[in-house]
């Protein structure tokens, strides 16, 4: 176990026993370290991220409050809140053990813990099926936690100061990760690099380094930098006016900076996502009188129309200055497709296709199969049944109503649902499990919140966590 594991495992006990929002800042600052195990002893076959023991001690934070496991019952078992995610999860763990067992020998496969990723093998039940089940559980008890709380103001608030420490973090490793490499000094962040995923840190294109931060690759990194952008820039409007606007600002600039470093194919369409979605969230901001956000507007198109004449101007009077970046983009996305890249990750997602198939429909179990694309993934892992349950409850999350919310309450559930949307698209070019991550948990558990939790007072849990009062707006 390297030093930072073993500072992570000695802050944990303090940092849950606090009052405050201490553990939620946790939870955002270390998922910036998605290479580094926590496990003890060299060869582990399973990987323990910091995010996800930070996150069992939020939930188990949340839980310990009196009256809040009945809360979080009554969440997981309501179909307008998390009742369809629930169903996922009970199949899925049924699909884990039971799946791999009926059609072993019988489908073809990249297995998730398997160390050949060239070629299929057949399916057979693996520690792949218990490591992935538990990543979902966590997931799944982040969100439940998340919808027991996420509906105090204050908490509200407490999550978005978490949004500002992730961002730095994730931007913080990135310039180590790009300073230590021109220095010649990377293996100096060997200890932060100990999963035993296939690492790939020192890659160049274009002749210049694709940053990785804390994390196994670019496109991991890319990602990350993009997700976390997005839900900063969509709740923009809801950060305190001043030095907290500010820096959130900063801080998204930051990251969209260090995502395009890292010369991402996955970074890059997220980002045109992003950028369409934004485009939408500008025309709902000035087709609505009463959109909170409305009053910088003007500031908005303008630097946007600024940033758009300056690209347009260097482009017609000074070519050579971009043709560097042409360059790069051109290697990323075009011809993405004829590197062995795109080949090893073509092969995962047919063959998990395949499995779908094979196994009629039902799929082969969670935890079974690898791929390089999340919609297949789920497929392939737990059927159509598991796909209808899982997809309709994104679905459900992007589409409920916010008519009957008040308007800040609004505002938030409106950035968190168009937040969603980068993520979605980039996982369908990346996502190789079924696990939706932490972070995609908080926003899905803070949609699923009940509105009447804000009149009606929260748990002690969101007392201990958030202890001070709101400071977004007054429970509508």
């Amino acid at each position: 176990m390297s030093w930072p594991a073993i500072v992570l495992w000695a802050l944990i006990v303090p940092i849950a026993l606090s009052r405050g929002p201490a553990t939620l800042y946790a939870v955002s600052i270390v998922g910036a370290c998605m290479s580094l195990q926590m496990l003890p002893g060299e060869g582990q076959t399973m990987n323990l991220l910091p995010q996800t023991v930070f996150a069992a001690a939020l939930i188990a934070k949340i839980a310990l409050a009196p009256g809040n496991l009945l809360r979080a019952a009554e969440a997981a078992l309501d179909p307008a809140r998390l009742g369809l995610f629930t169903a996922f999860i009970v199949y899925s763990v049924v699909s884990a053990i039971v799946l791999p067992r009926l059609f072993a020998g019988m489908v073809e496969v990249i297995p998730v813990s398997g160390a050949d990723l060239t070629g299929a093998s057949l399916l057979m039940p693996r520690s792949g099926n218990i490591t992935q089940t538990a990543y979902m559980l966590i997931s799944y008890f982040t969100a439940v936690a998340l919808a027991v709380i996420g509906s105090r103001q204050d908490v509200r608030q407490y999550f978005l100061q978490a949004l500002l420490w992730g961002g730095l973090a994730i931007i913080a490793t990135g310039a180590l990760d790009l300073a230590f490499y021109h220095a010649g000094l990377s293996s100096l962040l060997d200890p932060f690099r100990t999963a035993s995923y296939t690492l790939l840190t020192d890659v160049e294109a274009g002749g210049a380094k694709r940053v990785v931060g804390f994390t196994p690759e670019a496109s991991s990194y890319g990602g990350l930098c993009v997700g976390a952008a997005a839900t900063i820039l969509f709740l923009r409007p809801l950060f305190r006016q001043g030095r907290q606007r500010l820096m959130a600002t900063a801080t998204m600039l930051g990251l969209l900076i260090m995502g395009a470093l890292s010369t991402s194919a996955t970074a890059y369409v997220g980002c045109g996502v992003l950028g369409c979605t934004y485009l939408f969230d500008l025309t709902r901001r000035f087709l609505d009188r009463n959109a909170i956000g409305r009053d910088v507007l003007g500031w908005e198109i303008g630097i946007l129309a600024v940033a758009g004449l300056l690209v347009f101007a260097v482009a017609a009077l000074a070519p050579e200055r971009i043709a560097p970046i042409l360059d790069v983009f051109d290697k990323v996305i075009f011809e993405k497709s004829a590197s062995y890249s795109f080949y090893q990750r073509s092969l995962w997602t047919r063959t998990g296709w395949e499995a779908f198939l094979d196994t009629g429909g039902l799929g082969a179990g969670l935890g079974s199969i690898r791929t390089s694309n999340w919609s297949v993934s789920i497929l392939g892992s737990t059927g159509i049944f598991g796909g209808l349950l899982l997809f309709g409850f994104f679905l459900q999350k992007l589409f409920q109503r916010t008519s009957h919310l008040s308007r800040e309450d609004a505002a938030f559930a409106s950035a968190l649902k168009l937040s969603l949307l980068p993520y979605v698209a980039m996982n369908q070019l990346g996502g190789t499990i079924p696990d939706i991550g932490i972070a995609a948990a908080m926003t899905l558990g803070l949609l699923s919140a009940r509105p009447t939790e804000r009149r009606a007072g929260a748990s002690r849990a969101a007392d201990r966590l958030a202890p001070r009062p709101s400071v977004v707006g007054e429970p509508g």
